[in-house]
């Protein structure tokens, strides 16, 4: 009782009081980190099956996505085979470290000196990145690869591939804004070809100077200048056109 008294804590309403504050706090504190780590359990869960699905509905798009370019590669080159493959791309660590690096740094030898060497390292046990890779081959050409294709014909693959991709889910309406410009007359039919097939599943409006896209349209809009300066918006039907013009 004495040390009690010397220490100030005689008081016994002011120990019980803090005792009690303690204890309440200490409860409250006892619940948040149960629904922390309930929550954080939750969102694991979530994550895992978010990722499940993801790689599900991922890989069973790009085999729709397949199907759709194949045939829209066949139209624009006029047969041929296109084939869009998933790919892994493994990454690297350092033995020393736990710093990653990508397989393309490893090859231009971009680690510094001193940090070691592609030698140095092996695969990291981090997941791998999935990937997209575009076989094509070309119809009476010994051409498999995208690399080996001319520019033109990678605009031309480009085209079907962006049109594969709409099919799968094809949305109410697309603007294509001069996607034909690089074409020549031959591939301008092809193209337009191509887009008769996808109106058949979305409303386009097509921005073009192509004539043979242009032959294509349902209306046709156009702007003109007269003699006195001025711009002018013009329309035409082309069904309503046909039938004046008989």
């Amino acid at each position: 009782k004495i040390r009690l008294e010397d220490s100030g804590g005689i008081g016994g309403a002011e120990v019980l009081k803090e005792y009690t504050e303690v204890s309440e706090r200490d409860a409250f504190l006892s619940k948040e980190l149960a629904d922390l780590d309930g929550s954080a359990k939750s969102l694991s869960e979530l994550i895992t099956d978010l990722e499940n699905r993801l790689s599900t509905e991922f890989k069973t798009g790009v085999e729709k996505i397949n199907v759709q370019f194949r045939e829209y590669f066949a139209l624009m080159f006029g047969g041929g085979e296109a084939h869009l493959s998933v790919i892994n791309e493994p990454k690297r660590k350092k033995k020393d470290t736990d710093e990653i690096f990508d397989i393309e740094d490893l090859e231009n030898n971009e680690i510094e000196e001193g940090k070691g060497s592609e030698a140095d390292t092996y695969p990291s046990s981090a997941p791998a990145d999935d990937g997209i890779d575009i076989e094509v081959n070309l119809p009476k050409k010994k051409i498999k690869g995208l690399m080996m294709l001319s520019g033109g014909e990678r605009a031309l693959t480009s085209i079907a591939l962006l049109f594969a991709v709409s099919q799968v889910n094809p949305p109410p309406f697309i603007i294509l804004d001069e996607t034909d410009a690089a074409l020549d007359e031959a591939n301008s039919k092809k193209y337009a070809d191509m887009i008769e097939n996808l109106a058949k599943f979305s409303q386009l409006i097509v921005i073009t100077h192509n004539r043979e896209t242009m032959s294509r349209a349902g209306i046709l809009y156009g702007v003109t200048m007269g003699m006195g300066g001025g711009s002018k918006l013009l329309s035409v039907a082309f069904d309503e056109a046909v039938a004046v013009a008989k």
